[in-house]
């Protein structure tokens, strides 16, 4: 029953996640496209709000914003009711944990979705989500103090570091999503998380580099916030939280 419970909840979050990804991936192509005007000579904000049915200007929207709205919020509201059901069935009698554990699920494909499509995950999202996760890692009955910091140092260190090296491949929107998971899994269950991470994410890009060395494809940007995600989810799914193991 409650496993339907929260497929009904997570059907309905769904659409509601949507809405945020379509306004939080809309939000740079907008500023460009102000910026461009201003560039013509128009006042600063005066440039009309994007059309999402069409490119404006020379301002493309990406495909996921425009003729492929319909396919976007088919897989946001689906994923998000599995991923809520899978969270009902494993944090069964434990509500608290269960509505934390569906809380971070949100705040994953969020971010992920918006790097997907916008190359960026949102400070609006990442800042409230490492606070809540330290806070609710600090102050959850069974939670381990240490662990919480350690797991924050751990992966948003090495995140930090791996964003500061020349040319480096991740931003410091990985590093805050990073962070993120680090307080939410502790330093015991954010190393799984990320090895998780490391092989999705390698095998990615070495079917990208193939890709293009063969020239089937041009490659200039390789996100990382879905492979972060997906590492967190799948600890969440099956080892649990810092202040609640499965």
């Amino acid at each position: 029953m409650l496993v339907l419970i929260m497929t009904l909840a997570g059907f309905c979050v769904g659409f509601a996640l949507d809405e945020l990804i379509l306004r939080l991936a809309r939000e740079p192509f907008e500023r460009r496209e102000a910026d461009v005007e201003d560039d013509d000579g128009r006042h600063p904000g005066s440039a009309a709000p994007l059309d999402l049915r069409s490119e404006a200007g020379i301002v493309a929207l990406p495909w996921s914003l425009t003729g492929g709205s319909l396919y976007r919020r088919i897989v946001v509201v689906v994923l998000t009711a599995l991923l809520f059901a899978f969270v009902g069935r494993q944090y069964a009698g434990h509500v608290p944990a269960m509505l934390v554990a569906a809380a971070y699920v949100s705040v994953l494909l969020v971010c992920a979705a918006t790097d997907v499509i916008a190359y960026r995950v949102p400070n609006v999202v990442s800042y409230p989500a490492i606070v809540a996760a330290l806070l609710i890692g600090m102050l959850a009955p069974g939670a381990d103090r240490l662990s919480v910091v350690g797991g924050g140092l751990l992966a948003g260190g090495l995140f930090f570091a791996c964003a500061l090296l020349p040319g480096g491949p991740m931003g410091m929107g990985d590093v805050k999503l990073a962070l993120f998971i680090g307080f939410a899994l502790g330093f015991g269950l954010v190393v799984p998380a990320m090895l998780v991470m490391a092989i999705s994410g390698g095998i990615v890009a070495a079917v990208l580099l193939l890709l293009k060395l063969a020239g089937l494809r041009r490659v200039n940007y390789m996100f990382y916030a879905p492979f972060i995600a997906l590492g967190a989810v799948v600890v969440l799914l099956t080892q649990g939280t810092v202040f609640f193991r499965l």
